[in-house]
Order: C-alpha cells, then structure tokens, then sequence
C-alpha cells in the first residue's frame, strides 16, 4: 500500500470533479435555513449511478459531511462550482469532512462507487448528514471514539470540566504505562485517527479540534506510543515558523491523515491583515514525523497550492 503514497497525495491535489465513470446522476439541490441548518438523507446508488447535492454558501460558512455507507467502495467529493479539481477527495481522506468554505458559490457533495465496484453493478445504501452554519456558530459536541492499531486502543472522549471543555485519552495495551492523560482543550475535537507514520510498529494517536471563526487555528494533538511501552507527546510547529507557508495564513486549519504523512489545510487570504479577503485557493503543507532531540516532531516535507 506504501508504493501508492506519491500517487495518492498526488491524486489529493489533482483528482478531476467526477471520480467514477460517468453514469446516471440524481442531482438534488439542498436549502438550508436559520432555522434548520443540517439535513439527512438516507438513500443508495448502484454501479456507475451517482448522487449531487448542490448547495449554496458564502466564504467562511463551515461545512460538516458524515458519509455512512454499506459499501466500503462508496465515497464522496466535494467540488466548488467552477472548479477543476475536488476540494475534499473522500477515497483518500475518509467518510468525514469539517472545514471552512475558500468563497461564495454554489458546492457538490457527490456521491460515487470507484470504478471497480460500479463495473461490478454493485449496490451502495448509505447515510448522508450535511451541516453549514456560520463560522461564529458553536460546534461542540460530545466525542467518544475508541481506534486501535498494532495491539494498542485510545479510548478518546470528551467532557465538560466545570465549565471547561477537556479531551480525555485512555491507552489499552501498552506494556508500561497505560496512563490516563487530560488536558484542556481550546476547540471542538472534530477527528480521531491512528497511524504509524514513521514505519516503527508503534502506534501515533492523532486528534484534530477546530475553533469556529476566522483567524481561529486548527490544533493537533498528537502522542506516539514509543515501542509500545509508554505515551510521548508529538510536537507540530507552527505554521509562522516558515514566512513563506505562513503568507496569507489566518488559521481555519484541517488535519488528515494520508498513509504515512500528516496533511494541514488551510485557505489562503490576501495577506495575515484582519481585514484581508481570501484569494480563493487551498494551501496544504505535508509533515513527516521524526525523531527529535527530546521526542517526536512533525517536520514540514512539501507544501502545495490549489
């Protein structure tokens, strides 16, 4: 599966608008209102049939997609209208999108079988949860996960700590120390993934929370369980520690894990002023975790514009 990484990073920058064959499409435009800001749907598609729903939204606006399918061969992307290439890829990022919309228009969430299954005339049933509200609107919600890899759990979950939100992680399986660790948190945990970014057989806990607003950051919380003995801290840098990848950043980071290399997203605005509007393109920045002098850092490998 390694030998695809280039490829499949690659394919998240450049993958064309429509990633299954082309087919019957069910396009059904989707309204929201201040008063219902989140719709279901809970429909199927078959073999090279896909489904569009097209909705309506401003720069700023954060979108939620959950994707629940039958079909392990079902994914979706998203598309701004317009726009030659995907602006979420789900058969490389996953069954979950949160993130901020780059500008006003019209999106797609489209809804496919990779070509395989749809030449197969295979059937998908699925759940679609779409949600846009404004950036300043709270997220917060309860998370409880627990996600294993090589022999070792993290039960990740959230409470509320007096009046502070806190992420509780609890280990399962290391052979030292299996320590609760509890910590403050400053944003709404929207992901939880598991990897072993740098090949060792051990384990990394990823945690990725958003803050609502412009100029909020993304954060990533992040442990490796060192050869599956006890838990360290991994460390990010910021993004202001390289001028160059920090023009036009105002936060609103996403995070995702792509074989083995942690991807960040962020829009890109016409300079860091407060005032300053977006220029409509995506900047992702590519980190490798290495060993550093006193644990683990993610260090920046390349960075992409589109």
């Amino acid at each position: 599966m390694k030998t695809w990484i280039a490829a499949a990073l690659a394919a998240l920058i450049t993958l064309p608008v429509h990633a299954a064959d082309a087919g019957a499409v069910r396009v059904e435009p989707i309204a929201f209102t201040t008063s219902a800001d989140s719709v279901q749907r809970k429909q199927s598609i078959k073999g090279d049939q896909t489904a569009e729903y097209k909705l309506n939204a401003k720069a700023g606006q954060m979108l939620t997609v959950d994707f629940k399918p039958s079909n392990t061969s079902a994914y979706f992307n998203i598309t701004a209208k317009g726009a030659d290439y995907a602006l979420f890829n789900g058969s490389i990022m996953g069954n979950h999108f949160l993130g901020t919309l780059p500008s006003d228009g019209e999106y797609t969430v489209q809804v496919y079988l990779m070509r395989n299954a749809a030449r197969r005339n295979e059937v998908a049933n699925y759940d679609l949860s779409l949600r846009l509200v404004n950036g300043d609107t709270t997220l917060q919600k309860p998370f409880d996960q627990t996600l294993e890899l090589q022999g070792i759990a993290f039960h990740v979950s959230t409470e509320q700590v007096g009046d502070k939100p806190t992420l509780r992680i609890a280990p399962k399986g290391l052979e030292i120390d299996n320590t609760v660790i509890i910590q403050a948190l400053s944003g709404d945990v929207v992901r939880a993934e598991v990897a072993d970014l740098n090949n060792d057989g051990s384990p990394e806990l990823y945690v990725f929370t958003r803050s609502p607003g412009r100029g909020m950051p993304g954060e990533l919380i992040a442990y490796s369980a060192n050869n599956k003995k006890s838990l360290s801290e991994i460390y990010l840098p910021p993004v202001s520690d390289n001028p160059k990848t920090a023009e036009g950043y105002q936060g609103e980071d996403s995070f995702a894990v792509v074989e083995n290399t942690l991807v960040q997203r962020f829009p890109v605005y016409d300079s860091a002023d407060a005032g300053a509007g977006r220029t409509g393109k995506m900047r992702q920045v590519q980190y490798k975790l290495v060993a550093g002098e006193a644990g683990w850092i993610l260090r920046e490998d390349k960075v992409t514009e589109f």
